[in-house]
């Protein structure tokens, strides 16, 4: 059984439309920070189960102006978000390749909020209400598969996982599918107990959809290159940290995006 805490920090700051960056004339900020926890327990050799828990924080600021002068405008959305649930599955290697298959889905426990998408587009914002749900409020499959191969002290690895909500929620809202591509590789450094490691990776989030019609703001692609690393502080405890750089991105449309999204847990092995 291995057991973990996670956080994810991204601020969004920054205007693009599709791949170069735009004014931001209100300011507009997204900060974003979800704690996540998760539980992996090993059912036999081959066959095990993981569970995961968000609990995101979403802070949106603004300067709008006003004939009286600029009003600095603030939300925070914070709370439970979905949950996951996964089976895994490890197949039996073929030329030391190791390969390991999930499958499973997100489940809404999660609060949404309904979304006022025309309302924001009126206004020029450059935020939806999509972007500060903490769930979907829908039962999404999740896949994924997991490859990797021991070369001395190094282990290269791939991936790929996907999302696909299948419909939309109670209040007309369809959050998008998404799907990520990794490949990278691993290595010791100095030491059996500090592991350093990359990846590049690429993802593809459709647009949401609400009442059936496409958001106009969100979605895209995205080029990731993301270095890290691993230290062994004690008997089955690790703690890891990892930076994911944008190297390339071209979005749906006009909206925020961030310069790094940063990423540090620690896990315990029982």
């Amino acid at each position: 059984m291995k057991l973990g805490a996670w956080l994810v920090a991204e601020d969004r700051n920054d205007a693009y439309d599709g791949s170069s960056e735009v004014d931001n004339p209100m300011q507009e900020r997204t900060q974003i920070r979800v704690p996540l926890l998760t539980l992996d327990i090993r059912l036999t050799d081959r066959f095990g189960v993981q569970a995961a828990a968000t609990v995101p924080n979403i802070t949106r600021t603004a300067v709008l102006p006003r004939p009286t002068g600029s009003f600095n405008f603030k939300e925070t959305f914070s709370g439970l978000g979905d949950t996951s649930i996964l089976g895994w599955y490890r197949l039996r290697p073929i030329n030391r390749w190791n390969a390991v298959v999930n499958a499973g889905a997100s489940l809404p426990t999660g609060k949404t909020e309904t979304p006022r998408f025309r309302t924001d587009l009126e206004d020029g914002s450059l935020v939806p209400m999509s972007r500060l749900q903490r769930g979907s409020g829908t039962f999404d499959p999740l896949l994924g598969l997991n490859v990797d191969r021991r070369f001395g002290l190094t282990t290269a690895f791939t991936s790929v996982a996907a999302r696909v909500p299948l419909a939309a929620n109670d209040d007309g809202l369809r959050t998008g599918a998404s799907s990520e591509v990794n490949g990278g590789a691993a290595r010791q450094i100095g030491h059996h107990r500090i592991i350093g490691f990359g990846r590049i990776g690429w993802l593809h989030r459709q647009q949401d959809e609400f009442n059936g019609t496409p958001v106009l703001v969100g979605g895209g692609n995205w080029l990731y290159a993301s270095p890290g690393v691993a230290v062994q502080v004690g008997k089955g405890i690790n703690v890891q940290t990892e930076v994911k750089v944008p190297i390339y991105r071209a979005l749906a449309n006009k909206q925020l995006d961030s310069s790094a999204i940063f990423q540090f847990g620690i896990s315990r092995a029982f």
